[in-house]
């Protein structure tokens, strides 16, 4: 009989785009120095031991994970990087004031710009809507997404599944980690992640279950 997997989900420390309010995606801007601090916070307030970490290839995973790994005291251990972790591809948006995408996609399906609007929407309805705008044909479908973030899912579970329980970090993007959770408990979508918060799964039974969102209590605990 196979261990469990604990598989724990962190969204990356501040970008430099995170602070100008910038759709990042595929753009990869380095952390900024409170995406640095609260890296090291996190892994400061950790209490885990890790088996394995596993990053997208996007350098703010990269850097928040070594943070987090120097911070908790396991530098011994050493990033896998998957590219199917990646952040959403927002084509021709990639850069641009997230306002502005938003405001364009919300008015190109007939809702109201703004948080009522936000709030009458899904992630696959906004993507579909970028998708749409997009004139470079080069952003990403909600169904692409779904299929690589399901694909990096497996790939890890694959690779670490054993008789033993594991633990393990898996460093990647906001939208990212939503759809994990839209793959296993899409009530539990949290779109509002913060930077360096922990969603953990466990993979048991030959099944995954979300059993935390968006937690910053390991951070809290770091700062003290």
């Amino acid at each position: 009989m196979s261990g469990r997997i604990y598989l724990y989900l962190t969204r990356h420390g501040e970008t430099m785009f995170n602070k100008m309010e910038r759709i990042q995606g595929w753009s990869d801007t380095p952390l900024t120095e409170p995406g640095r601090e609260v890296a090291k916070s996190l892994g400061r307030g950790l209490d885990l031991k890790f088996d394995a970490v596993y990053t997208s290839d996007l350098r703010r995973t990269i850097e928040t994970a070594r943070l987090v790994l120097q911070e908790s005291k396991q530098t011994h251990l050493k990033e896998t990087m998957l590219k199917d972790l990646r952040e959403l591809c927002f084509g021709e948006y990639e850069g641009l004031p997230s306002a502005d995408m938003f405001d364009a996609v919300l008015t190109h399906l007939g809702y109201e710009s703004g948080e009522r609007g936000m709030a009458q929407t899904s992630f696959a309805e906004i993507i579909a809507g970028v998708c749409e705008l997009d004139t470079t044909n080069t952003a990403e479908t909600w169904e692409a997404m779904e299929a690589r973030v399901k694909n990096a899912l497996e790939t890890i579970i694959q690779r670490e599944e054993s008789e033993e329980e594991k633990h393990i970090l898996v460093v990647a993007h906001g939208l990212t980690i939503n759809t994990a959770i839209s793959l296993i408990a899409p009530e539990k979508v949290n779109p509002l992640l913060e930077n360096a918060s922990m969603t953990t799964l466990l993979y048991e039974d030959n099944s995954l279950t979300v059993q935390t969102v968006g937690d910053t209590s390991y951070i809290l605990a770091g700062q003290k």
